[in-house]
């Protein structure tokens, strides 16, 4: 196979670069509404994990089927932690109004932005388990806490993984065009993982055998 045969190394690098790229501006034109951000974020993470990293199916296809089943639940979700979110930001700013700014405003203050912090960490959790599996919104929230206590090493990692995504779009605007997917894909790595010790050995097989891997 020639390096630079439509097969071979270099292009199929290539084909994966745009891939991302496409992926990305789909999650940023399907989240711009921002009542949407859930359910595109929800198609984010399943078409980067069966298409970006497993070779199955076509981006858009895959980005448009997952918005479309997840929206209901995803939207529901994220509407709670835009709500969650909001109201642990005031609380903090109001502390530090109502103390006028003084160590125990400011402790308070850093207090609700931490609280942000965990439960938007718990979003990631929902909104990939949604990506991943069928449930009521009430096992959804109960799992993905769980989870996100359970496996703590993996979650701190994925929060650095969050946390530096955020960063670069934010030094550079216009990173925004590739970092949502590559964000996604490094965050499956050890989300996929931790999937995999809730699944049964028949799904497992399956999915492997979807995947082109071995079933371990």
């Amino acid at each position: 196979m020639s390096f630079l045969s439509i097969d071979g190394p270099l292009m199929q690098g290539i084909n994966k670069i745009i891939n991302c790229a496409y992926l990305s501006i789909l999650w940023l034109i399907f989240s711009l509404p921002i009542i949407t951000v859930g359910a595109s974020t929800t198609a984010l993470y399943y078409t980067t994990n069966k298409v970006i990293r497993n070779n199955r199916g076509y981006v858009f296809q895959q980005f448009w089927h997952s918005f479309k089943t997840s929206f209901k639940q995803s939207t529901i979700m994220w509407l709670i932690y835009l709500v969650i979110a909001l109201i642990l930001y005031y609380d903090g700013e109001i502390m530090l109004l109502l103390t006028e700014k003084s160590n125990f405003g400011t402790m308070a203050n850093l207090f609700f932005k931490a609280m942000m912090i965990l439960v938007s960490i718990w979003m990631i959790y929902v909104l990939t388990y949604i990506a991943r599996f069928e449930a009521p919104l009430k096992t959804v929230a109960k799992n993905a806490a769980f989870m996100a206590i359970r496996h703590l090493p993996k979650t701190l990692l994925i929060a650095l993984i969050f946390a530096v995504a955020v960063f670069a779009v934010w030094f550079m605007y216009i990173l925004i065009i590739i970092v949502p997917t590559l964000a996604a894909w490094a965050i499956s790595y050890f989300m996929e993982k931790t999937f995999e010790l809730y699944m049964s050995d028949e799904d497992r097989h399956n999915e492997a055998k979807l995947n082109g891997k071995e079933y371990e």
